[in-house]
């Protein structure tokens, strides 16, 4: 797509040349204030702007059309990716850009290979010891387009991160020799450390397997419980490690424009990425008042067993209905066998239709203390989704706690349960769709979150699998898909820790899926001209 270069650069892309370099800086000086949106591009010739797969659509349709830019970064279409040039390097204030001298130049020189921008190929991941559960996350997180731009094109300030740079506070405990020793300790940041792990995994020239070192270290300081070398839950993992990234991202010294506004939404990028929302309403049988409250969440949690146990009742109740003389003499083998019914295997939609579904409060312990009838009432609830993020979580829950042969959950123990239970896992398929369509779980369209059905359309992008007896033992492996190829065709492959093979959807599908990872189809601005606006909702304007 890009023009061809009369010679081969030494360092920088190989399609950039001075006429593309000059107008490049005219554009950015010409421009009084750059909205500093990481993940949104501008074109170069005209006014297109969006994130990487749309302007790539652009450009398919305007060959001409080969570069975008933001206030720090410049997109090539030639090479599918972030390209770098020295003479951009841009000062605003000066308004003028910083030139190489001769020293400078030779230094880059000596250090550089002549070689395109942009990755080729997939890598594993080193397993450093049950960190497969780690791995499996990180994979989808790295082969995610919005993520890689984040990380790769100077999201998180990785040589003068302030969090990084602060000192880390002693514990009076602390002995004076480790005061001594330990007087030069850094804090350790989950986003530097994350950073480490993107650049490393797109690393043109290394076909060898990529390492999370740091930003597993990172993790034990940060979630003490998790630490040590033992396999542990990889939906905990990620739940914690997004959260810590939050954190990173709104750190008052990084950031000291950031202001919460009166409602609490987080407007950080990586809420905006991973963070959705769900209103509750509550409808009161008698006086028919509802009360709304909403609270955040990072996954959705799928209760497949439940739904397994539904199917099955039906398709038994089916069975009697088709054999009623079997269902009379049910003892005989041949009555039984024909009563007999498939194993029920529940459908992602099926969940969603569960969760969302309205629940009746008739039990006296779900009443509800109706503020309008100043009495306990029967209700009505209902569970919607009022924000939807950017990557879509869907957590198939697969762990839980066996009871042992006859205990009861009422004992002596102040009224706590009297066992001790055993951890168990929920074997058994969950069918999920390719393509998923959240509007029919979202509140209604005139009032909720999105204002047209296609920027509810999610597509699947990766899937991790357990492999084991429960949370606590097993293995973790991941299928991703991966844009691949000069036309960027997207293709799956398994990541299990360091070994990487290529896929088919067949077999991405016949998978007992633990974590669904679905990716916004149209992504829509992230960030709007106000990005901690009075209503703290996000505008999602569509970025085609």
């Amino acid at each position: 797509m890009g023009r061809a270069p009369s010679f081969m650069p030494t360092y920088g892309c190989e399609h950039l040349n001075d006429q593309g370099l000059a107008k490049i800086r005219a554009v950015r000086m010409s421009r009084e204030h750059w909205l500093e949106d990481l993940v949104q591009y501008t074109c170069l010739e005209c006014e297109e702007h969006g994130s990487f797969s749309s302007l790539n659509k652009h450009f398919e349709k305007i060959p001409k059309h080969a570069f975008a830019i933001n206030s720090k970064n410049v997109y090539c279409m030639g090479c599918r990716d972030m390209v770098y040039d020295p003479s951009l390097v841009f000062t605003p204030r000066k308004r003028k850009s910083t030139q190489l001298n001769e020293e400078d130049e030779a230094y880059v020189n000596a250090n550089t290979i002549p070689k395109p921008c942009g990755r080729e190929g997939v890598r594993g991941l080193f397993n450093l010891g049950e960190t497969c559960y780690m791995n499996a996350v990180l994979q989808m997180m790295v082969h995610n387009n919005l993520l890689g731009q984040y990380f790769l094109g100077m999201g998180h300030p990785l040589h003068t991160c302030p969090i990084s740079k602060e000192p880390e506070k002693k514990n009076d405990s602390d002995d004076s020799e480790d005061e001594l020793g330990d007087d030069k300790d850094q804090k350790t940041c989950v986003a530097c450390a994350m950073t480490e792990v993107f650049s490393d995994a797109n690393t043109v020239d290394q076909p060898a397997p990529a390492h999370a070192v740091n930003l597993l270290f990172a993790s034990w300081k940060h979630i003490p419980h998790m630490s040590g070398k033992q396999q542990q839950d990889a939906h905990e993992w990620f739940t914690i490690i997004i959260d810590k990234l939050h954190e990173s991202a709104v750190n008052p010294t990084q950031n000291p424009n950031y202001k919460p506004n009166h409602r609490k939404h987080c407007q950080c990028f990586f809420h905006k990425v991973f963070y959705g929302r769900f209103s509750s309403e509550v409808t009161c049988d008698v006086c028919h008042k509802a009360t709304t409250m909403e609270a955040e969440y990072s996954s959705i949690d799928l209760d497949f067993q439940k739904q397994k146990k539904r199917k099955k009742k039906l398709l038994k109740e089916a069975a009697v209905a088709a054999n009623p003389s079997a269902a009379a003499n049910a003892s005989s083998k041949k009555n039984q066998a024909a009563l007999q019914t498939p194993t029920p295997v529940p459908t992602l939609t099926e969940c969603l239709n569960a969760y969302t579904a309205p629940e009746s409060l008739a039990q006296e312990s779900q009443q509800i203390d109706c503020q309008n009838c100043k009495k306990k009432t029967t209700a009505q609830k209902r569970t919607c989704m009022k924000k939807l993020p950017a990557i879509l979580t869907m957590h198939v829950k697969r762990f839980g706690i066996k009871k042992p042969p006859g205990s009861t959950t009422n004992g002596s123990n102040g009224g706590m349960s009297s066992f001790i239970g055993t951890p168990e896992k929920y074997e058994g398929k969950l069918d999920f769709p390719l393509v998923l369509d959240m509007q029919p779980y979202t509140v209604d369209a005139e009032e909720g979150w999105y204002g047209d059905i296609p920027k509810h359309i999610y597509d699947l992008e990766c899937v991790v699998v357990h492999q084991g007896e429960h949370a606590q033992t097993g293995h973790y492996y991941a299928f991703c898909r991966v844009p691949m190829g000069e036309g960027k065709d997207m293709r799956w492959f398994r990541f299990d820790d360091e070994i990487v093979s290529a896929t088919t959807i067949e077999e991405v599908l016949r998978q007992q899926a633990y974590l669904l990872f679905y990716g916004l189809r149209d992504l829509p601005r992230l960030c709007g001209p106000d990005t901690n606006g009075a209503n703290g909702d996000v505008k999602m304007e569509n970025g085609d």
